[in-house]
Parts: C-alpha cells; sequence; structure tokens
C-alpha cells in the first residue's frame, strides 16, 4: 500500500511538472534544467555536452528491481568507454537521502545522482510512469532511441549496450563497446 501511494505521488509531481513547464517532450530543443545532485552539487544540461550520450536511470529507494539492478547498473558504469556516462536519478530522495546513499554504496555505484530538479529537468521525463526505467539523452538533452522499462533483464550488460549503441546510432555517432 505505501509503495502504490508513493507511486501515485509520483505521477502527480511528474504530471504537476508537466503542466507548469508547458514542455513537450516533443520540441525541437528541450528547456534548459538544473537538478541538484545527493552530493550536494548541481548538474545541467550543459553537462550534457562534454558527452555524446548520457544514460539515465531513474529509480526508487522503495522499489525491489531498482535495487535488485543496481549492482549491474553500477558495473555498466564502470564499464562505459568516455563518450558515454550513465547517471541515476533517486526519485525518492529528498528526505531520503541517507538511505539512497547506503544503497548506492552497496551497489558499488559511484557515478553521478540526481535528487532533484526545476521544471525543464521533470520535464524531460514527465512520460516516465514506472521505475526503474532508463532513457537515452544526446548531447543536446534530446531524448534518443528507446527507454528500457522495468527491471530483471537476463543479459543487463547486453541489453543495455544493444540500446546505448541504437540511440548513439540515432545520433549520428559510432558505437561502443564496454571496456573490461
Amino acid at each position: 500500500m505505501k509503495t502504490k501511494k508513493a507511486i501515485l505521488l509520483l505521477a502527480a509531481v511528474l504530471a504537476v511538472a508537466l503542466l507548469a513547464s508547458g514542455c513537450s517532450l516533443l520540441e525541437e530543443s528541450p528547456s534548459a534544467f538544473t537538478a541538484a545532485t545527493l552530493e550536494g552539487g548541481s548538474f545541467t544540461q550543459k553537462d550534457l555536452q562534454d558527452k555524446d550520450l548520457t544514460v539515465v536511470n531513474l529509480w526508487a529507494t522503495y522499489c525491489g528491481p531498482c535495487i535488485a539492478e543496481m549492482p549491474d547498473l553500477a558495473a555498466f558504469e564502470k564499464a562505459l568507454p568516455d563518450n558515454v556516462r550513465l547517471v541515476t536519478v533517486c526519485m525518492d530522495a529528498q528526505g531520503n537521502e541517507e538511505t539512497a546513499k547506503a544503497l548506492l554504496e552497496k551497489a558499488g555505484y559511484e557515478g553521478i545522482t540526481l535528487v532533484s530538479g526545476d521544471e525543464g529537468f521533470y520535464a524531460m521525463f514527465s512520460d516516465v510512469q514506472a521505475v526503474p526505467t532508463t532513457v537515452f539523452l544526446d548531447a543536446g538533452g534530446n531524448r534518443v532511441g528507446d527507454p528500457i522499462v522495468g527491471g530483471g533483464l537476463a543479459d543487463f550488460s547486453g541489453a543495455y549496450l544493444a540500446a546505448v549503441n541504437k540511440a548513439l546510432k540515432a545520433s549520428g555517432k559510432g558505437e561502443i563497446q564496454l571496456e573490461k
């Protein structure tokens, strides 16, 4: 019941953010955004420009499949070449920062985790209806490729690598291989 309420609250927040922003995911050029990191820093659309692709995994501390896939995400993030980055977004981190940090540490994830943002940030993910969901952003902040929805992938690295390469190809970039 608690999980159902949290999902409904998340959906309501995302819907309000979309309505308030007046933004559409179909726009040619997304709005600028600013997001806060779990470590107290900031992450903006400008941070996307230094990578060909940013893989964004949306998750929550109450989500069993999210937590189960986190070690695979951590290993995947460490195997990415320099032109691709993985960032996570903890949808319920505000007020749960220590829980989020503990889960990420246990999984071995050392990358960037975003915890909140402005209207432009929430508009980018307004169509996400479940966690875990992973989307792909090009250097301009545009969504490319197909999202990965749900956890429990039999071949996590293979599925993610295929999705990354499809998104890179859609952006006119070359395919990658994972580093050992």
